[in-house]
């Protein structure tokens, strides 16, 4: 191994015309990972375990100010995305919607990472020969200070809440961050124990068996919304979900 060129090691990762290769990912080996997760959910294959997933609310998209945003540029990234679907994606998506300021440029950047998020949602939903049962979360959690408007709730912002740990920070965290804490905390716990995130005091988490197409956000508001925003958005994804070239 030592005597490979390192070229040679990451070759199998590379894209195809050069450029930086995958920073990380599951390798499918035959053994431990027959196939790509796609593919073993598709076959129905995976593990029949409850599960947890969600994201941050400006996880997927950085979360910091994209002033080179153009409203022409976000219509091209929907076209190459979303093929013959790109003019329903942009009716549910208006490019230009928010452009005034660095800000609202970030208000834009979020409504694609919305996007995105709801796709990796709505993969949960799509049919399957045995779908998992799977409980869903959308963190919404922005860590107070004075970089909270730049950053908003990115990668990770959630974990001071979910172990309840926010006395290890300097940031000005209130009585409602604690709360927060106190509940996250609850339904991971719960959740690592029995599969359940549910429990005594605790707003009522409901999986996706029992309340298809909902999903439960963390925060501000503690409630059940429709996991791709709108009904509308959410049939949009579910018709792109199921067609070949779909990716979030």
């Amino acid at each position: 191994m030592r005597a490979i060129p390192a070229k040679d090691l990451i070759a199998p990762v590379t894209p195809a015309g050069g450029g930086q290769p995958l920073r990380f990912g599951p390798v499918v080996d035959g053994h431990f990972l027959p196939a790509t997760p796609n593919e073993i959910f598709a076959q129905g294959k995976q593990n029949d375990v409850p599960e947890l997933t969600g994201c941050n609310k400006d996880d997927l998209g950085g979360g910091v100010p994209h002033p080179d945003t153009t409203p022409d540029a976000f219509e091209k990234m929907a076209k190459e995305r979303y093929g013959d679907m790109g003019a329903a994606f942009l009716k549910l998506y208006p490019a230009g919607f928010h452009y005034q300021t660095s800000l609202g440029c970030r208000r834009t950047t979020r409504l694609a990472t919305n996007c995105v998020r709801r796709c990796t949602c709505g993969r949960k939903i799509a049919p399957r020969p045995r779908r998992p049962k799977s409980t869903l979360t959308t963190g919404i959690t922005t860590l107070p200070g004075p970089d909270a408007d730049k950053y908003g709730a990115f990668h990770t912002s959630e974990v001071p809440y979910v172990f309840n740990s926010l006395a290890k920070s300097d940031r000005p965290f209130t009585d409602a961050d604690r709360h927060i804490a106190e509940m996250m905390s609850s339904y991971w716990a719960n959740f690592a124990a029995t599969g359940d995130p549910n429990g005594k005091g605790l707003p009522h988490w409901p999986s996706l068996s029992d309340k298809p197409a909902m999903t439960m956000e963390l925060g501000d508001n503690n409630t059940l919304i429709n996991i791709a925003g709108s009904q509308a958005k959410l049939e949009f994804f579910t018709k792109y979900f199921s067609t070949p070239q779909a990716r979030p």
